[in-house]
């Protein structure tokens, strides 16, 4: 008569896991893997000294229960995860693959927040703050010779962008405006920026053979005395219409 199946003991485990150290090379898989049994090491020393004799409360967790949480952590480890099978589960592969993706998350978090507004925070820092371009570049882990390059190939504009015949009303009407950096060799990088900022929200505003709806005009920041007063639309060093009728 055959008898039924048992589920593997905790010492089942570590003797079958503590067998395949000898299959395999040095490095990490074999590093992670004595990791995990002195984990059940630990875990058996513990449960060797806890007190067998009193009776195991309605909340309490039995050993039978345990045995199987760190037979769960060690399947779920295996089975689960983009990685799964780069490495034996265990603590050190999942504090490595944290780390990986805590590097992923900043460098990400670099590239979409920070870098495409770096030359407005270096700008800012040394004409609003006044902070000398080596205190910059040492606060931003640069070279000075960059800091000095931004400063030298970048200003900042005053634009504003007006809506013909649209919702603020009929003919050139002010829609926005503010201020930005930008590179003083390439200001029409700021005037496209603003359009495209614009028509993803206005896709009503998209058809690129329509006559001009959308136009944005640039000014050199005007000095401490006049500022806060709006500029005359004939003293801007750049005026980009949208669509432009040149490409029609």
């Amino acid at each position: 008569m055959s008898s039924e199946p048992t589920e593997p003991t905790v010492a089942e485990l570590r003797a079958d896991l503590a067998g395949r150290i000898n299959d395999l090379p040095p490095g990490l898989p074999a590093n992670v893997l004595r990791g995990v049994l002195n984990l059940l090491d630990d875990w058996q020393q513990e449960r060797e000294q806890a007190t067998y004799t009193r009776k195991a409360s309605p909340g309490a967790v039995t050993p039978k229960a345990q045995q199987r949480d760190v037979e769960r952590m060690l399947a779920e480890g295996a089975a689960g995860g983009k990685y799964a099978g780069t490495a034996m589960s265990g603590y050190a592969a999942g504090a490595a693959l944290d780390r990986l993706r805590a590097a992923g998350r900043a460098r990400k978090e670099w590239e979409n927040r920070y870098k495409p507004i770096m030359s407005e925070i270096i700008y800012h820092a040394r004409h609003t703050a006044n902070v000398p371009p080596g205190d910059i570049a040492e606060e931003l882990d640069v070279s000075e010779g960059y800091v000095y390059r931004v400063l030298r190939t970048h200003t900042e504009y005053e634009y504003r962008l007006d809506v013909r015949d649209g919702a603020p009303g009929p003919g050139w009407q002010s829609w926005e405006s503010g201020d930005a950096v930008a590179p003083t060799a390439e200001p029409e990088l700021l005037a496209h920026h603003v359009l495209d900022e614009y028509l993803a929200t206005h896709p009503e505003h998209a058809d690129p053979t329509a006559e001009p709806r959308l136009r944005v005009l640039l000014w050199v920041e005007a000095p401490p005395e006049e500022q806060g007063k709006q500029q005359p639309d004939d003293k801007a060093v750049l005026t980009v219409l949208w669509p432009d009728p040149e490409d029609q």
